[in-house]
């Protein structure tokens, strides 16, 4: 019992900042004051994650509170197909792993942002301001926001956006000149996780941080570099 309550402990101190830096952002659909969308009964955690009942489809996050998206995807390379295609440093491209599913769930446009998944029944809720960037199912259409100049819509087709689901291979001898990671987690001393020295949206992008927009884990200007040697 004490060694649960530790866990509690632990997990209480983990949970509440990522619940204060995701209020009042895109990611906090309990207002229609901030720019995100509002939905009728949502929590600022419950829209992606659930603690009970959670789906299993997406592996590695068993209280993911969402349906893992479909796709199929049009990767980035040279014919945009899964495993044929290649970076220009002659990485192999596959399809998006399990941290970039997470994200295209919503933003590849096939998913409502309104719909909730647990014990693997889905139920969509209203969606009742700032619809702006979101259909009538609560969809998020390909609309570019006039201030930053970012439209949350990706889609399927990600051949213009930077490849993930691939081995982050460091060598500043390659094409890409890339910086060597610290270890099959992280590049950058930590900054840019890698999952199992794979590179996800993730490793670029932290949903539960708005420092940076649009949730990037360091400053646009340096972002690039932080990797890239040559850039």
């Amino acid at each position: 019992m004490k060694k649960l309550s530790l866990l509690v402990v632990a997990l209480l101190f983990v949970a509440v900042p990522a619940f204060a830096a995701i209020q009042g952002t895109a990611h906090d659909f309990t207002t229609a004051t901030g720019p995100g969308t509002k939905l009728t009964n949502a929590t600022v955690c419950g829209t992606c994650h659930i603690p009970h009942g959670g789906s299993t489809a997406t592996v590695g996050l068993p209280i993911w509170a969402r349906s893992a998206p479909a796709g199929p995807y049009n990767v980035y390379g040279s014919t945009g197909t899964p495993g044929s295609s290649f970076t220009v440093s002659g990485t192999t491209v596959n399809d998006p792993g399990t941290f970039s599913l997470v994200c295209l769930g919503c933003h590849d446009g096939s998913i409502g942002i309104n719909t909730i998944t647990k014990n693997g029944v889905s139920t969509s809720f209203a969606v009742s301001a700032n619809t702006a960037y979101v259909n009538a199912s609560g969809r998020i259409v390909n609309v570019v926001n006039a201030t930053t100049g970012y439209s949350p819509y990706i889609g399927t087709n990600l051949q213009n956006d930077h490849p993930v689901g691939l081995a982050y291979r460091g060598t500043a001898a390659s094409l890409a000149g890339l910086i060597d990671a610290d270890n099959a987690s992280s590049v950058g001393g930590g900054v840019y996780p890698l999952f199992t020295n794979i590179m996800e949206c993730a490793s670029c992008h932290d949903p539960h941080n708005s420092t940076n927009i649009p949730f990037l884990r360091a400053a646009k200007a340096t972002l690039c570099q932080d990797c890239h040697a040559n850039k």
